[in-house]
């Protein structure tokens, strides 16, 4: 299993230059993955490339935030603003990071491609992660 994310383009820059090393989160699949692949969010709107997981950081805010903030790649106040009340956050710890040459649009793979919201799951089978494994390979 596989998860598509919608990351915003300041932070996707501070993966690839490795400032960011904590992905912040409201919810965690509860299904297994492997890799999870970064959807660049407006105005990129692309597929950027993918890293993949090591250890989930969970629990309550303070917590996340004061194991995670030396290399979360963002500022405290937004960090809890985002948390908006959660009693919960969760944290991806970044491992590996490929970036794509090209970013792949997602629309020509998937004509009613929808963004996810917070993360979207597909099948290592599926015709969209078979283009986007094809693609990463090529790159």
């Amino acid at each position: 299993m596989q998860i598509l994310l919608s990351i915003k383009p300041e932070f996707v820059e501070k993966i690839f230059t490795g400032e960011k090393r904590f992905e912040f989160r409201k919810q965690i699949p509860k299904q297994h993955f492997d890799k999870v692949f970064i959807y660049e969010s407006s105005p990129t709107q692309n597929i950027v490339g993918w890293f993949s997981i090591g250890r989930i950081i969970k629990g309550h805010p303070d917590h996340v935030w004061k194991t995670c903030k030396s290399e979360g790649g963002i500022e405290e106040n937004r960090y809890f603003e985002y948390c908006n009340g959660n009693a919960k956050m969760y944290a991806f710890e970044i491992n590996e990071v490929h970036k794509f040459d090209e970013p792949i649009n997602p629309f020509e793979i998937k004509k009613n491609f929808v963004p996810p919201q917070n993360f979207a799951y597909f099948e290592t089978s599926s015709p969209f992660f078979n283009e986007l494994e094809n693609y990463s390979r090529s790159n």
